[in-house]
């Protein structure tokens, strides 16, 4: 018997049994997973760019990682969950009777339906394999297409260019990034990657790949435009992912907007069994609704509470707010809760605070520029959205501080009296925040004379 049996050895899967042993030493866990190295999927882009020196900097053993904190390590596959006895089954034909069980299954590149996607040179990004395989290709090239403007297109589209190819990147959308960030921050990534010499292609689609064995170029619509064929040596699909729930599926586990539909406690529909990670679903912490948050931070967040609660502790999960940073060449661009767009959707009035400002004083040498804006709910004053842009490795910083303003329901007034620090080599006299509190402050009084004037 199994105390606690874990599927996938990933960053919700491992963090999970490694929260587990710390919070019950006597407990009996085991571990299953399918690769027997665990690594950083995050990461991969920026070894296959040359900026990190070779796979095996991110990657180590997962077996030597579960022997050093007696975990059971089976590797192997999941194929299919008895919740009635109890057990699992793997492909190799192991039988483990659990006592609770921890689904951290992740998820899979989606592959769009496009004529001749089978050709060879054809990639996506999400394994260790798949970028060793994009690594090894890529001597051969000269030119690359990648479809997809979400974060992993646009950074393999980076690091191909960093190792000297000539990128296109295709994006059906109007804009990079059109469901993270606000047109004017699309806008910033956009200008950066064309002035790197990356060609965008926006509000276009690969209708197909043509060549023989080996893809050679792509037909692509363009809308209000004659189709054009671009020659490529090779093709990036960053075209998303979807959560593994097949083997959840087809255990019973009740699934939500196309992922395990878990509470608070990560606990799913069937008792004992819990799930984290990109496989599940995640709650809003602004709008309280269900939305996918298929980050690494949030699976880490999720295999702790997970490993917590089914070895009898507690712990929970109280919501996501998708915090992302992402860094185009010495570009920095952050986000953190609602977008100005999302708040349309959702019919929240928004009163929106813009700043400018520098990393250090602006007189002291190698100053750089940083933008942001803050969104807050114009009926309660409260922050729900933010967006950084900018250089000098400060925006990670900043979206921190707001998505735990935003966490403490912080008002306008509150930001526009942050404390902070200054010395010129290190930050300005005005902090960019409260500038832009400031300025959010200022709209705020104009928007509440006009609302009594309409009475």
């Amino acid at each position: 018997m199994h105390d606690l049996v874990i599927i996938g050895g990933g960053a919700a899967g491992l963090t999970a049994a490694l929260t587990a042993r710390k919070v019950n030493w006597n407990a009996n866990i085991t571990l299953i997973s399918d690769e027997e190295l665990h690594y950083s999927p995050c990461a991969l882009p920026f070894v296959i760019a040359g900026e990190i020196d070779g796979f095996d900097k991110i990657s180590e053993s997962l077996v030597k990682i579960c022997e050093e904190n007696d975990i059971e390590c089976i590797i192997d596959k999941a194929i299919d969950i008895d919740v009635v006895d109890k057990l699992v089954e793997t492909e190799k034909g192991e039988r483990l009777e659990y006592t609770s069980l921890i689904l951290a299954t992740g998820a899979k590149p989606i592959i769009p339906r496009i004529n001749g996607i089978e050709k060879r040179g054809i990639f996506t990004l999400k394994t260790l394999e798949d970028a060793k395989r994009i690594d090894e290709y890529i001597e051969k090239c000269k030119r690359a297409l990648v479809v997809g403007g979400s974060a992993i297109g646009v950074e393999i589209a980076v690091a191909l260019k960093k190792r000297g190819l000539d990128v296109t990147l295709v994006e059906i959308c109007d804009r990079l990034f059109s469901r993270a960030f606000d047109r004017d921050f699309s806008e910033e990534i956009e200008k950066k990657l064309r002035d790197n010499g990356i060609r965008i292609l926006t509000n276009s689609k690969v209708k197909s790949f043509f060549g023989e064995s080996r893809v050679r170029g792509a037909e692509i619509i363009i809308q209000d435009k004659e189709p054009m064929e671009l020659e490529t040596d090779m093709v990036v699909l960053g075209t998303g992912v979807r959560a593994n729930i097949e083997l959840a599926e087809k255990a019973g586990l009740k699934i939500e907007h196309n992922a395990i539909k878990v509470n608070g406690l990560m606990a799913t529909s069937v008792k004992n069994i819990f799930a984290a990670g990109d496989c599940t679903h995640s709650l809003s912490l602004v709008t309280s609704k269900p939305m996918l948050s298929q980050l690494g931070t949030t699976a880490i967040r999720q295999g702790k509470v997970a490993g917590t609660n089914a070895v009898g502790g507690y712990a929970t999960m109280e919501g996501v707010l998708n915090s992302l940073i992402v860094k185009i060449f010495d570009l920095e661009v952050g986000r953190t809760g609602l977008t100005e767009e999302d708040c349309k959707y959702e019919e929240i009035e928004t009163i929106v605070g813009k700043a400018k400002t520098t990393t250090r004083a602006e007189y002291f040498p190698n100053s750089k520029e940083i933008k942001i804006k803050l969104i807050f709910n114009a009926l309660n004053r409260r922050l729900v959205g933010a967006q950084v842009v900018g250089y000098g490795n400060k925006v990670s910083g900043m979206i921190d501080l707001l998505a735990f303003a935003i966490q403490r329901y912080a008002k306008i007034e509150e930001l526009k009296n942050l404390k902070y620090c200054y010395t010129p080599p290190l930050s300005p006299a005005e902090h960019g925040i409260v500038t832009a509190a400031e300025n959010a402050h200022r709209k705020l009084m104009r928007y509440i004379e006009s609302r009594k004037r309409s009475f």
